[in-house]
Order: C-alpha cells, then structure tokens, then sequence
C-alpha cells in the first residue's frame, strides 16, 4: 500500500510538473507595434455614411418585393459621392447591381489582394419599429452614435472602405499590386448573383488574390470568454449551413376523440430530442487556432487550463457550452424556426412539420447532418427533406502564412495591448465562395462591439466609424 501511495505521488508529481511547464512555455502570439497615426477626418464622411443608410436596398427572399430604384439610386450617389474613385478605378456591375472596382497597382504581376463588403441590408420588422430610438432607415445621429439598418451590416464597411480610397486617391498614392473591391447586393439572401458569380468570374479570369478580407469579426471589450483584455477576432473560416424540413402524417379527427398518438405530438418530441441531444462538442482546427492567441494572455488558472488541452477539454468545452456564442463555436448548432400544424381548435391535424436549421462546423456535409438527425428522432414515419444545397465550406486559412500576420501587425497598430486572435464565423458571410481562389479569405470589420446586428437600434459610435476609415487606409497603403 505504501508503493502505491508513493508511486501515485511520483506521478501527480510528474503531472503537476508537466502542467506547469506547458503553462510557463505557452508564449503569446501578440505582437507590440507602434501605434498608427489616425487620419485626421471631418464629419463629411458621417454625413456619407448617413445618406447611405437612407437607400432602402433591402434584400427579401421573395424577390418581387425588392426594390431594384433603390439599389441603382445607391449607385448613383456612390459615383456623386467619390468621384475619385469612379473615375479612375474600373467598374464592372455582375448582374446589374453587384459592384466589381478593379485599382491597377505598380506591380500587376503580384497577387492582388480583394477588400469586400454588402451593399444590401435585412428588412426592419414592422412590430418593432416604435422601439428605435431614431427611425431605421433615417441615417440620425443621438449620443455620438450613427444609427440605421445596415451602419453595421454592411454599409460601415462598405462607405469606410470607399472613404480610404478616395483619400488614397486623392494623396496620389498607387498601390503596391492591383486591388479588387466587392461589393454584393445579395449577401443577405446568401450571394447567389452577386458574390458566388462574382466568384466565378475571378476564378475563370484566373484572378488568384494573396488575400480576402469580409465582414465578420469584430473588435471587443468583453466578448470573448475568461479574457479581460481588448479582442480582435479575425475569421478564418465559417461555420456551414444546412436546413432540413420534417414532415408527419397521422390521420387526425376530432379533438373530443384524439388518438393516442398524433402529428402534432409525435413531431413535438422529434423537437425535444433534437434540443436534448446536440451535436457533440469539437476543439476543431480553428477553435484550437483561437484558443492558442488567447489563451497566453488570460489570467493564469484560464491560461493553465489553455495550455493544457489534453487534460482540460472537458471543462473547457463545459465552460464555453454555457453561452450560446461559445456554445455554437465548438459544435454544429440545431435551432426549429418554423413548426406548421393545425387549422382549427377543435381538430386534430393530421399533419405536423417543422423546420430545422443547422449550423455547422467546417467539414460536416448535409448528408452527415441527415443521419445525425435520423438517429436522434428514431421515428421512420418522419420523412426529411433537405431544403436546398446548403452550404460545407471547407475553407480554413493559414494563421502562419504571411497575409494573416498582416492583418494581426495593422489591427495590433490601432490599440495598445489588442489581442488578435483567429476565430470561427459563426454565420455564413460572401467570402465562402472565394475559398476557391485562396484559402487565405478572412472575416473582419475593424470596429468595437457593434450593437443592433439585425435588430432593434442597430448603430456604430462616429468615432469607431473613423477609426475603421484609417484602418482600411494603412492597411491598403502599407501593403508591399
């Protein structure tokens, strides 16, 4: 008993030891740059930006409802509003209203780089219109803040993007290589005219960019789980998408007689085991990419546990499950959006359906979504249809090539102590479909904890909105 006891306290000991030096060695990613100079801009660029919002270039799945003025009123005020840059850089429109900007650079033979952003914004729910603050599509200013559907999603990006090249322009200044500028008009009914053809037409002209930058991640003081320091998530990859509809059928009847089993029953707990039994958890390739940026720079129980992953995964993906932001990063998601069944009080249907919508991890098919979903619900009698394709990205880009160290050195140059960290995008952006040109495509708005994505009050603070102009200004400038 006693070679026992010593034995176990020899290999705690070596336990110990070896979590300890896995702690002490685990050394931060982070880079300490000087800070940038921020341009010195007036409110004219706000003032842009605000009559931006006031086009209501809404994408809606029924495309009857579109307004196809608005996007080519849009148009028009861009040309007014930079004159630079319509004049001297080449417009291509794919499919009347997607807008491809190609600047020449001093180096054609270089790989150009490809700076993307939505022209096309979500409706504004009409129930929920007495609780903005300023009216959604009136561009208004109220305690420092810029507030419209689409100032986040994605007309900042957009307007800021634009607003650096025109003082680019203007400077003189010719870039390194050649720079495309993408701008889709469908991004929020998935890109099917506008950046998935756009893609195509890249890949045809062999167009083979050193980098993509899209919308997705963020800036953020608090969102990142056991850190208390500034983030900078920069998207390496996506998340996939998949929508399944299930469908029952149980002759129904009268509801004073109902039979032991019904539709509507049977489909309800098909819903409850779904949500009972998620997908299991993974510390996939991005996630473990992400992990590795913020763990060295937690406070040293969290960055113990980081370092440690072989011995921690349980806790970590138990910490993380507990929000619904960590939750989604580390498994495929499951979440019913519709459910159809009855038409009166006093019948029992015969037919129940309901819709799920499932977002993936990277890698994981539809098919694999498919039997996943078969073995939860155990019921033969519930048919499953795909609804579409969906989407597998597979795309994951490289955080040691050279492009993602040139993103991490110019965000790093705009707040002291940032951390920058890779990170798995959670919704499905434009930038999937050019993963077939590069594997170095990502996801990143260059502005602090954006309120309202989709919702009620969305808004940026005018000075982020500022900050982001500069952002994109250095980062096209200094680009060898």
């Amino acid at each position: 008993m006693k070679s026992f006891f010593k034995y176990l306290g020899i290999g705690l000991l070596i336990l110990i030891i070896i979590i300890l030096v896995k702690t002490f060695t685990f050394k931060s990613k982070q880079m300490n740059e000087p800070q940038a100079e921020l341009l010195s801009l007036d409110d004219s660029c706000v003032v842009r930006l605000q009559k931006a919002i006031r086009f209501k270039t809404i994408s809606y799945d029924d495309a009857s409802l579109i307004d196809t003025l608005a996007f080519a009123d849009f148009h028009q005020f861009l040309i007014q509003a930079y004159p630079q840059v319509f004049s001297k850089l080449e417009l291509e429109k794919v499919n009347k209203y997607s807008l491809v900007l190609h600047w020449k650079g001093k180096n054609s033979s270089a790989k150009p780089i490809i700076l993307m952003a939505h022209q096309d914004v979500v409706p504004v729910e009409e129930a929920t219109l007495n609780k903005w603050d300023v009216a959604p599509f009136s561009g208004g200013i109220k305690n420092d803040f810029i507030y419209g559907r689409g100032v986040i999603d994605d007309k900042g990006s957009m307007m800021a993007i634009l607003e650096s090249v025109e003082i680019l322009l203007k400077q003189g200044f010719v870039p390194a290589s050649d720079i495309y500028f993408v701008f889709g008009h469908d991004e929020e009914i998935s890109g099917l005219k506008g950046a998935k053809v756009i893609a195509q037409l890249f890949k045809d002209r062999k167009i083979n960019p050193a980098f993509v930058l899209d919308e997705g991640g963020i800036i953020t003081e608090y969102k990142v789980p056991g850190l208390n320091k500034t983030a900078a998530v920069v998207g390496i990859a996506e998340k996939g998408y998949q929508t399944l509809d299930l469908k029952i059928n149980i002759p129904g009847g009268h509801s004073s007689m109902p039979e032991k089993e019904t539709a509507i029953d049977e489909m309800a707990k098909a819903v409850v085991k779904l949500k009972e039994n998620p997908f299991p958890a993974q510390l996939g390739e991005t996630v473990q990419s992400f992990l590795a940026y913020v763990g060295p720079e937690m406070p040293f129980v969290s960055k113990m546990a980081m370092a440690n992953k072989w011995l921690f995964k349980p806790i970590i993906t138990s910490s993380y499950s507990k929000t619904a932001a960590g939750n989604a990063t580390i498994r495929t998601t499951t979440a019913t959006t519709i459910f159809k069944a009855g038409l009166k009080e006093n019948i029992v249907p015969g037919e129940a359906a309901i819709t799920v919508n499932f977002r993936t991890q990277p890698g994981v098919s539809q098919q694999e979504v498919i039997e996943y979903v078969k073995k939860v619900i155990e019921d033969e009698r519930i048919q499953i249809s795909p609804r579409g394709e969906g989407n597998a990205p597979t795309q994951v880009a490289k955080v040691d090539d050279p492009t993602f160290l040139y993103i991490q050195r110019n965000i790093s140059k705009f707040k002291k102590d940032i951390v920058v960290a890779p990170y798995l995008v959670l919704g499905a952006t434009d930038g999937r479909y050019f993963g077939n040109i590069t594997s170095q495509v990502f996801r990143f708005s260059p502005f602090t904890d954006p309120e309202g994505f989709h919702g009620v009050n969305e808004r940026i603070k005018i000075s982020e909105y500022k900050k982001g102009i500069s952002f994109y200004y250095h980062l096209m400038k200094n680009w060898k």
